[in-house]
C-alpha cells in the first residue's frame, strides 16, 4: 500500500481532540486542503461524517506521515474511524484514496474516511468546515 497523506476534516484537524491523540507529533508536515461532499454530524454533535455525493467545499488538512511510523498511524486511524477493511459492512466509516487539492491548488492524492453507516446522521454543515462550525455551536451555549 502506497503511504498517502491524509485528508482530514473533523476531529483529527489539527488542535483537535483527536488529532491530540493520533497525530500530535507524528505528522512531517500539515497542509490546508479542500475537497467535495457533504458533511453532517453525528452522535448529538460530537463529530461529522463526510458523504462523497455533494458539492459542498470541505475544508480540511493534509497529514503527511513519516513511512517509518506509516503503518502504525494508519493503524491508529483506521482504529478510531471504526474501519476495518476486512468488515466493510460493519464498519462505520471507508477509507478511500481521492484527489484532493492543497492550498496552493495542486491535485494530491490522499486517504479519506467515508461515513459508511446508513441512518444515524443529524445537522447537515453548509459550511463544510468542522472547526466552523464547532465554533459556531460553542458561542450559540455561551
Amino acid at each position: 500500500m502506497k503511504n498517502l497523506p491524509f485528508f482530514v476534516y473533523g476531529t483529527l484537524r489539527h488542535g483537535l481532540r483527536n488529532y491530540q491523540s493520533y497525530l500530535h507529533g507524528k505528522t512531517e508536515k500539515e497542509v490546508p486542503a479542500t475537497t467535495k461532499g457533504r458533511m453532517v454530524c453525528v452522535e448529538n454533535g460530537a463529530f461529522p461524517c463526510l458523504f462523497p455525493e455533494g458539492n459542498d467545499v470541505i475544508q480540511g488538512e493534509l497529514m503527511y506521515i513519516s513511512d517509518e511510523i506509516f503503518p502504525e498511524v494508519l493503524k491508529d486511524l483506521d482504529w478510531v474511524e471504526g474501519y476495518d477493511e476486512t468488515d466493510l459492512e460493519n464498519s462505520m466509516y471507508e477509507r478511500k484514496m481521492v484527489t484532493v487539492e492543497n492550498n496552493n491548488g495542486e491535485k494530491v492524492d490522499a486517504f479519506i474516511y467515508y461515513w459508511n453507516v446508513n441512518g444515524g446522521t443529524g445537522q447537515y454543515i453548509p459550511s463544510g468546515c468542522w472547526v466552523k462550525h464547532v465554533s459556531v455551536e460553542k458561542e450559540k451555549t455561551n
